[in-house]
This record gives C-alpha cells, structure tokens and sequence, in this order.
C-alpha cells in the first residue's frame, strides 16, 4: 500500500515540476506589415496577369473567317486576339476602346518589339507566302525563351502552341513577322 501511495506521490511530483517548467511563455510583439498604398496598374499589367485565363476559355472553338468567338462557336485571329484582350479587362478600371480591329487594322494600332520584350497580351503576326501580314496570335505566356500563344487555325481551331512547338518550327517561323504590342490608342480608363 506504501509503495502505491509513493508512486502516486512521485507521479503527481513530477507532474507538478513539468507542467510548472512549461507555464512560463514568451510575450512576442505583433508586429502587422506596413500599409502600402496600392498602385495603380497600367492596362498592360493588367492584360498580363489576365490573357492566361481569359485564353483558355476560348480553346477548342472551331474556326470560321468572320466569326466573334464571344458570340459565336467559331472564331477567326482576328475576333479571337480582340476577343481575349477586350476581356482580360472586364471589372478593371480599363476597357479596350474598339470591339474588333481586322488583322490590318490590329497591326496599325500595335508597335513592334523585340522577341525579349513580350509578355502576355502581345501579338505576333505572321505573313503569307507573298509577304503579305494575313494571321496573327496572341501571346499568353512566356517562360525560359520559349512564348506560348493562341491563335484561330483554319486547320485546327483555336489551339495554343509554343515558339518551340513542330507547328512552330516547321510552318509558323518560316512566315513570322513580327511581335507588337498595343498602342496606349486601344485603352480608356473608366470615369469613376
């Protein structure tokens, strides 16, 4: 019986003596991040985190010379470039000014840049075999020199391939052109 009482004992001893260790805790200050005051974005900022996702709804669509994607089961370059970059500005502060260029007109209101330069919400156009600008596609990504863009194929669809894609490699460098971006033109900011 002694022998229980003394294990007990002993029990509640060490009890006492390891949870008594454990009660002192360190008062560590909270410390809360600076407040910024945010910045505003450029309508370019905001096409280049935008275009990747707006993109990719229109994936898969057929093609069709003249057709609006947004209205449409079918697209062409044209519609497809205003489409995407018309939409990666809902709810911002910007709207992009004309609801579709052609692709001449496109290609008036861009300014050419070198490979270095692009970032999503660039165009690439490319000509046809008299030399002539008659396609073009919108950049979506880049990353590691290698630019993914989408664009609306007569013979595939609207289908995003890469600047190291056999697409690329065999057909599309060999009548490439140039890369451009918007002109400040296409942009208007919203009046509060």
């Amino acid at each position: 019986m002694k022998k229980r009482y003394c294990r007990t004992f002993i029990v509640i001893i060490s009890a006492i003596i390891l949870t008594s260790c454990s009660t002192t805790h360190e008062v560590k200050k909270v410390v809360r991040p600076p407040v910024i005051a945010p910045q505003a974005e450029d309508p370019y900022v905001v096409m280049e985190k935008n275009i990747p996702d707006v993109a990719k709804v229109y994936l898969g669509k057929d093609y069709k010379l003249g057709s609006n994607p947004d209205k449409n089961i079918e697209s062409d370059c044209s519609h497809l470039v205003c489409a995407i970059a018309r939409n990666s500005l809902i709810g911002t502060k910007y709207d992009f000014k004309p609801y579709y260029f052609n692709s001449w007109k496109i290609y008036d209101y861009t300014y050419e840049i070198a490979m270095s330069e692009t970032r999503p919400g660039d165009i690439i156009f490319f000509k046809d075999q008299k030399k002539k600008q008659n396609h073009l596609a919108l950049i979506t990504h880049v990353k590691d020199n290698t630019i993914h863009f989408v664009q609306a194929s007569s013979s595939s669809g609207v289908i995003e391939r890469t600047t190291n894609s056999e697409g690329w490699l065999y057909y599309w460098k060999k009548r490439f052109d140039s890369f451009r971006r918007w002109k400040e033109d296409v942009f208007e900011e919203k009046t509060p």
